[in-house]
């Protein structure tokens, strides 16, 4: 298409120098010069190829080996390579670390003052970056750039990603959004402990409780010791994202660390609320019966996982992606298996499981570089190729054999509550075992459950992500039942939780594992909340309020 344009461009020009031949010395080059500039504008494009080539800097959390393709890395992989062979665009990346290092990594590189040109940061970082005027203003670079199909995905919900990034409506980044479904809690539960200890799927907290008694007092791993969890916690309760006990305090209508509207018609915030104080009270009651690691409060979500991969824990909140925490027994051991139900209510009523904000990261540029368009360019690439015409092709040559080969690209942006829908998809294929109707992803997807139902155990995480009996499935029960409860506040934090949230944090957490603990009476809840408005928590309400009343 692109030569096809050239061609034009040239027959064009061709023309009009024609038609001026007998212009004055003036209009000639005033016609030179619109043609020259009107060229070198139509040359440029969503896709078009760097020439000469740029160098882009850029840093990364390090992908597993294991999810790209043989012999490849995560400086040097098949992203990298056609992104210099087909955009000119040569990836230099400063740093590259564990992915639990990066929020880390990135604090200090901001510190130092020696930005890459291309970042992904967090809107607290974001924010930073915006008051010290380091980051570009993307708005003419995304307008004039990005693709139609990149821009279905970057704004997808009536542009509920790009709010946290838009500011005076510029817009200084591009929101990794992946829609408001995935990061929802799932209750994941042992299923084969389930079934030895006839045990039925929980339908209240109280069965849920029952359920973890029964897994630390019933020997579930056979082994003759008094050696099980119950429920798995971690030390940094709802700051985690691969452990999530906010399913628990959900199912006492209560919310940890969002901002929610209150019947008075003020955003309040959620972990203040009374209802909390009965979920605290209850987990209470679980740690003092043996029911959750009695050192949970030391340990880290990795150290907390290994009780589960050592056979010795059975029950987590967590999220859709969760079977790659706990893979590791179920591929050593056939007689393994997780389960993922709805959280449970703890008095009968419709529960409601909170959602996050709905992005955290995003793509910005660093201010003064001088392809700011080069990242549209690296996201349309990137989404073309997964997504677009000729994906049926392509696609596999990037994400290979296991699907996860997008990881190693530098940037990315994938559909927005894509996995529901594929969900839907691969089970209406397995009920009626014709998949053609399934894109290349989903048939991927399919053909890998497939392979574990035939007894590739690495293949279980297919099974009980996209499976019927799976977490997407629980997500899909939370949309069509309208049992989610969003984030209200989804922007750049305010003045007053820039001086005063990292406080308020260490607050909650500190007093929330005190009560668990019983180190502390459940009445210090009263406490908290009241510490909290003093010390900053009444500030940042009013400012809250103030941009959800705008």
């Amino acid at each position: 298409m692109y030569k096809k344009n050239k061609l034009l461009i040239v027959l064009v020009t061709a023309v009009l120098l024609t038609i001026t031949a007998c212009s004055n010395s003036d209009s000639k080059q005033s016609t030179a010069s619109n043609t020259s500039t009107s060229e070198s504008a139509m040359e440029d494009g969503p896709l078009v190829k760097y020439d000469p080539p740029i160098e882009l800097r850029s840093v990364k959390a390090e992908v597993d080996k294991s999810l790209l393709q043989s012999g490849d890395t995560t400086e040097e992989n098949v992203w990298t390579r056609a992104y210099s062979k087909d955009l000119g665009i040569d990836i230099k990346y400063d740093w590259i670390v564990a992915p639990g290092n990066v929020n880390d990594k990135m604090n200090v590189t901001l510190a130092s003052g020696d930005l890459p040109d291309l970042m992904t940061v967090t809107t607290t970082q974001l924010k930073q970056l915006i008051d010290a005027d380091k980051v570009e203003d993307l708005t003419e670079v995304y307008n004039k750039y990005a693709t139609p199909l990149l821009k279905k995905y970057v704004e997808a919900d009536d542009k509920i990603g790009m709010k946290s990034v838009t500011i005076n409506d510029k817009l200084y980044g591009i929101p990794n959004y992946t829609g408001i479904l995935d990061n929802a809690p799932v209750l994941w539960i042992r299923s084969d402990w389930m079934k030895k200890l006839n045990l039925q799927a929980p339908k209240t907290t109280d069965d849920l409780i029952a359920i973890a008694k029964a897994f630390v007092e019933q020997d579930p791993d056979g082994n003759g010791k008094n050696d099980t969890q119950g429920l798995i916690l971690s030390k940094g309760l709802q700051q985690e994202s691969n452990l999530q006990p906010t399913g628990f305090f959900n199912g006492f209508h209560a919310q940890l660390g969002i901002w929610v509207k209150a019947s008075s018609g003020k955003y309040v915030y959620s972990s203040t609320q009374p209802q909390v104080k009965e979920a605290l009270y209850k987990m209470q009651q679980m740690y003092k019966d043996g029911l959750i690691d009695k050192e949970f409060g030391t340990k880290d979500v990795a150290k907390a996982f290994e009780a589960a991969n050592a056979n010795k824990a059975g029950m987590f909140f967590g999220p859709m992606y969760a079977p790659f925490q706990v893979g590791e027994l179920v591929g050593k051991d056939k007689s393994v298996d997780w389960a993922a139900f709805p959280i449970v209510s703890a008095d009968g009523k419709p529960v409601l499981a909170q959602e996050p904000a709905p992005n955290s990261n995003s793509y910005v540029v660093r201010k003064g570089y001088e392809h700011p368009e080069a990242l549209i360019k690296l996201l349309n690439f990137q989404v073309d190729k997964m997504y677009g015409e000729n994906s049926a092709t392509e696609r596999k040559k990037y994400t290979g054999d296991n699907d996860q080969g997008w990881q190693g690209a530098v940037v990315s942006i994938l559909p927005p509550n894509k996995n529901t829908a594929a969900q839907e998809h691969i089970t209406e294929a397995l009920k009626s075992k014709d998949p053609s109707k399934l894109n290349v992803e989903e048939k991927g997807y399919y053909d890998n459950i497939l392979k574990f139902r035939d007894g590739d155990r690495s293949q279980w995480w297919n099974e009980r992500i996209f499976g019927p009996d799976s977490s997407q499935a629980v997500l899909k029960y939370y949309r069509d039942n309208n049992l989610l409860i969003n984030d209200a506040f989804i922007y750049a934090p305010t003045d007053a939780m820039d001086s005063k949230k990292a406080t308020l944090d260490k607050l909650e957490l500190e007093t929330f594992t005190k009560i668990i603990y019983g180190a502390s009476s459940i009445d210090d809840f009263d406490k908290f909340v009241s510490d909290w408005k003093k010390l900053g928590g009444d500030a940042i309400t009013e400012e809250v309020n103030t941009i959800l009343s705008k």
